[in-house]
């Protein structure tokens, strides 16, 4: 076998020539939403007699839960709403601060802090308990459409979709993803079935 006589004579091993997302996290979704679709249309089939037609195994999402989707869209938006707002406010605040620089003086630096904290509390504290408010609002949205028991494969399907959508929305607090949860549960339990 040949060595190396210099380093730039080996291709560079940390590179692809395909471009890559720079978060791991956004593939492992995509993944793992991807495998669990496919493996639910498996199992979904599996469960269907050979002799039904087609027209007839395709089923609708129940109205409950597509009222809870519809309820949490609403929530969504709600959110995305109160975001912006606060995010508006957050920069007027940046513009104060960066408007009044802060003094050198130990009185002067005193003083300021007590204005910009006054000044915080009179921009940021509404728009920013709305936003508090309107993520609580989503995460219940969320809880309520992972309560509907899924009863067809097109429940399944509209729960991982939904998950895709809305479980990967950044709050301030920890999104649990309790939707995904569910998908993930019953796709374990229609995997044991097929498999037993």
């Amino acid at each position: 076998m040949t060595r190396a006589d210099r380093v730039l004579s080996t291709p560079p091993t940390n590179t692809s020539a395909l471009p890559m997302d720079p978060t791991r996290r956004r593939f492992l979704t995509v993944a793992a939403v991807g495998s669990m679709v496919s493996a639910g249309t498996l199992a979904a089939a599996a469960f269907t007699p050979n002799d039904v037609p087609q027209a007839v195994t395709v089923s609708s999402v129940s109205p409950a839960l597509r009222a809870a989707i519809d309820r949490l869209a609403e929530v969504h938006t709600e959110l995305e709403a109160a975001s912006e707002a606060e995010n508006a406010a957050n920069d007027l605040f940046l513009v104060w601060v960066h408007s009044h620089p802060q003094p050198k003086s130990k009185k002067g630096k005193r003083r300021w802090i007590k204005q910009m904290g006054a000044y915080e509390r009179e921009v940021l504290s509404a728009d920013w308990q709305a936003l508090i408010a309107a993520e609580q609002a989503f995460a219940a949205a969320q809880t309520a459409v992972a309560a509907i028991p899924i009863s067809s494969p097109a429940d399944l399907h509209a729960m991982a979709v939904c998950s895709a959508i809305y479980d990967e929305v950044e709050l301030n607090r920890h999104n649990r993803a309790p939707i995904a949860r569910v998908v993930a549960q019953e796709y374990f339990r229609l995997g044991k079935a097929v498999l037993a």
